[in-house]
């Protein structure tokens, strides 16, 4: 047999398998379901169905409504041909065709059959009870594991500080039988650990466990989490002890004793965990102006061009060609509706140390993001929109990056679609300290949708690269003497974006100058961070500024950064030694 590992840091021994006492006793009292001795616990009985199961029993199915002659023919051939000469088998009964029931019945091989098919399905039931008892997960006071096959053995290890986000996912299956995946995302590539599927308030509990390790693991949040995890200390392991469910109006519903209640209460979705107490929507986005944001969208501009010139086309020359717009019509209105579905109903909240995000038609998705876990924050805005006011916002996270799984209409998206009040609140939430005065209020609004007073323009023949961006493109390093310090960058013409990254999440700062750029004597300064779709970069800036600016940058980011390790070490800072920026070059 042969053990895969896949972990962000090498799989714990036998000495600390359940992690540290302090943490794993909180955490195992407050799980649902019963432990082994060393911590580990199954799944949902269901969870094979809905990771193959079903859909081997679906292709099954068809198989069989579909070439069941053919087997009859395979098995039986010569009893059919030797006693029915002439004759053929199908599954309707006109002129001298023998209808397949009729024939396995008449020759007593309708019992065998029927045999055969429950065989095949116990045969089915067993391999996936046998996987269900192989899949276990584990948490404790160090990680979130997972452990998976029966040949060929999966370790999966995600470590409690390293945790980007904690997402629940419901396809419509899964809704349907009352299951929830949840995706634990790291920082490293292909760092996801899948609990593939749980009860859906099972999952709902294990997440809000997950989230206060996390937060006691980085040490911001380790008096708050040890307080929440304390009372449920004493309860039983396998019971859910938990306040009564609160609504998204503050109103405080009854605990149903109606099995059916809560089955119709878990399929709708309704927020009932214990994190509904402390958390706090801030943003809602209305079904209609979801709608007209997909249609006003460049998707829709596209599809709508493209119609227009086939049809022209057609008419014009050949009528056959209105065929060939079929297809694109097909591919666009699946683009359309899956914006639309997975923008359904979204809701942004902020509970004490994360930001969640929630939204789904046919099948939900709710992420949970800690606090400190975002890279970058950028708001967007095409052209059709500017009349309406609109926005969508976007994040870059280590957990979502291009490199797991690619991007796709709405991932990494915290706001579909919203008015300047809400971007500029979503951009408070998500980068605490940016926007708590009124003040830092004002200058994100002055880089969203203002003059840009303070911001570093682009340079005189910056229009050669920028076209007509130029007049709007600006950077600006704003509070460079706080530890909130960001870099902000606002460009684009038919699209508008405004990029927010915070210093401390800076990796690396570059100065490049491709070869128009050194045609003209401009210069681009781009900030690295992990991979995802913000891109914080400014083109087209003057080689003399964009020098000057590339020092002040990177001196900032060294003095942010270290003054964050020295606070985490717990030393006191330094005095800051005096700063020369070089002269710029030619």
């Amino acid at each position: 047999m042969t053990e895969q590992h896949d972990a962000e840091t090498p799989a714990p021994g036998p000495g600390d398998a359940t992690g540290s006492d302090d943490a794993a006793g909180p955490a195992e009292a407050a799980l649902p379901g019963t432990a082994d001795a060393a911590g580990w616990r199954r799944l949902h009985p269901l969870s094979p169905l809905l990771r193959g199961g079903l859909v081997l029993l679906v292709i099954a199915g068809i198989v069989l409504a579909n070439f069941r002659d053919r087997f009859v023919e395979l098995f039986f051939a010569d009893r059919v041909w030797n006693g029915r000469d002439g004759v053929d088998i199908d599954l309707s009964t006109e002129g001298d065709v023998v209808d397949l029931y009729e024939y396995l019945l008449e020759e007593g091989l309708l019992l065998l059959v029927l045999g055969g098919i429950l065989a095949v399905i116990l045969l089915i039931v067993l391999f996936s009870w046998i996987a269900w008892r192989f899949h276990t997960y584990r948490i404790d006071g160090e990680a979130v594991e997972e452990q998976s096959g029966v040949l060929f053995r999966k370790h999966r290890r995600a470590p409690l500080d390293r945790i980007q986000s904690v997402n629940l996912q419901r396809p419509l299956p899964a809704r349907v039988l009352g299951l929830t995946k949840i995706e634990v995302l790291t920082g490293g590539q292909g760092g996801k650990v899948d609990l593939a599927y749980l009860s859906h308030r099972d999952a709902k509990t294990v997440r809000e466990q997950i989230l206060r390790l996390a937060a006691a693991k980085r040490g911001g949040a380790a008096g708050r989490a040890a307080g929440v995890a304390a009372a449920p200390a004493a309860a039983t392991p396998g019971t859910i002890s938990a306040p009564a469910p609160v609504g998204p109006d503050g109103y405080v519903y009854e605990t149903s004793s109606s099995g059916l209640t809560a089955r119709a209460q878990d399929f709708v979705d309704l927020d009932v965990d214990p994190a509904a107490l402390a958390a706090q929507t801030l943003v809602r986005v209305p079904v209609a102006r979801l709608a007209g944001s997909i249609a006003l969208s460049w998707e829709a501009v596209i599809t709508v061009v493209i119609l227009v010139g086939v049809v022209v086309g057609g008419a014009v020359l050949e009528p056959a060609l209105i065929l060939g717009v079929i297809p694109l019509l097909i591919v666009m209105a699946g683009i359309m509706f899956g914006q639309f579905n997975k923008g359904f109903n979204f809701t942004l909240s902020r509970s004490d140390d994360a930001v969640r995000t929630g939204a789904g038609l046919t099948s939900t998705v709710t992420e949970t993001v800690p606090f400190g876990r975002i890279h970058a924050v950028e708001a967007r805005q095409p052209l059709l929109w500017r009349g309406f006011g609109w926005w969508k916002v976007r994040i870059t996270t280590a957990g979502h990056s291009l490199a797991q799984g690619g991007q796709n209409a709405m991932q990494n998206v915290v706001l579909p679609v919203g008015r300047e009040p809400d971007v500029l609140r979503v951009i408070e939430t998500l980068l605490p300290g940016v926007g708590d005065e009124e003040h830092e209020i004002a200058g994100l609004r002055n880089g969203l949708s203002g003059a840009a007073h303070g911001y570093l323009g682009a340079g005189r023949r910056g229009a050669a690269v920028l076209l007509w961006g130029r007049s709007r493109a600006g950077m600006r390093i704003a509070d460079a003497d706080r530890p909130e310090a960001t870099l902000r960058i606002r460009r684009g013409a038919l699209t508008r974006s405004f990029a927010v990254m915070p210093v401390l999440r800076a990796q690396s700062v570059q100065l490049r100058r491709p070869l128009l750029h050194r045609f003209l004597g401009l210069a681009s300064l781009q900030a690295h961070t992990v991979l995802g779709p913000v891109r914080v970069e400014m083109r087209g800036l003057e080689l003399a500024a964009a020098q000057r600016t590339f020092d002040e940058l990177a001196a900032t980011v060294l003095r942010v950064q270290n003054a964050e390790a020295q606070q985490r070490a717990g030393i006191a800072p330094e005095p800051e030694a005096p700063r020369h920026p070089r002269e710029p070059q030619e």
